[in-house]
């Protein structure tokens, strides 16, 4: 299972992380960042839980389920949001929101996904008592939801020289795309449209205000989440 584990971090760090757009005009650290923090691990248990549930593999969905138990989120603070344009009245509604691996939900699933297998069902146990692992990691989310052709400009402070992890993940309707700004302008991280869950890994050089902004390409409303660290 550690095995696992870690396939899906590096798998998430490989097909998540951008390539820094204008990097020598950014606000960009050369510093290497080697290290994946709570913030991949949220969307390596995303991406896992919904391959999961389509395929029907309970050890993937145990694994998945783990990654997301294993970090606490919170509040972010100095956090501020600006919505651009106006959805339309008539907008058609999609899912309230992502498939939560963290969810009570997600653990009825797994059980039903255990069966009559003893082994799987210790793993459940396992899990639903909660038994110490190891100290949990830390990130902040907020959800939002955002309309047909809007756009939602997250203004939002960062440290330099201390890796910096953005994430996305949307409810599955519709494509959003994100991009990340340093107080210049200078583009940060670009993630194209996509309806999966999206992943920005940099370092900033010094602190500073960085911008991002989420746009809403898709037929319907959509409820997504914001991740940090």
């Amino acid at each position: 299972m550690r095995r696992l584990v870690r396939s899906l971090l590096i798998l998430s760090a490989l097909v998540a992380t951008p390539v820094a757009v204008g990097a020598e005009e950014a606000n960009l650290s050369d510093a290497v960042n080697d290290s994946l923090g709570a913030v991949s691990r949220l969307i390596a248990a995303q991406r896992g839980y919904e391959m999961a549930l389509k395929s029907g593999d309970a050890i993937l969905l145990l694994v998945s389920i783990r990654l997301a138990r294993g970090v606490v989120l919170r509040s972010p603070v100095a956090w501020e949001r600006q919505t651009e344009g106006e959805a339309p009245a008539d907008q058609p509604k999609g899912k309230d929101a992502a498939p939560d691996p963290a969810s009570s939900a997600a653990l009825v699933i797994v059980q039903n996904f255990a069966g009559d297998d003893p082994d799987l069902q210790d793993l459940v146990y396992d899990l639903d008592a909660q038994l110490p692992q190891s100290r949990k990691e830390t990130a902040v989310a907020i959800a939002a939801d955002l309309g047909v052709g809007q756009v939602d400009h997250w203004r939002l402070p960062l440290f330099g020289e201390v890796p910096a992890e953005i994430g996305l993940i949307g409810d599955g309707d519709g494509p959003l795309s994100l991009t990340i700004t340093d107080e210049g302008g200078a583009t940060v991280c670009l993630l194209p449209a996509s309806p999966e869950s999206g992943l920005c890994r940099f370092i900033p050089a010094r602190n500073g205000f960085f911008t991002v902004t989420i746009q809403n390409g898709g037929p319907t409303e959509n409820h997504y989440r914001l991740l940090g660290n």
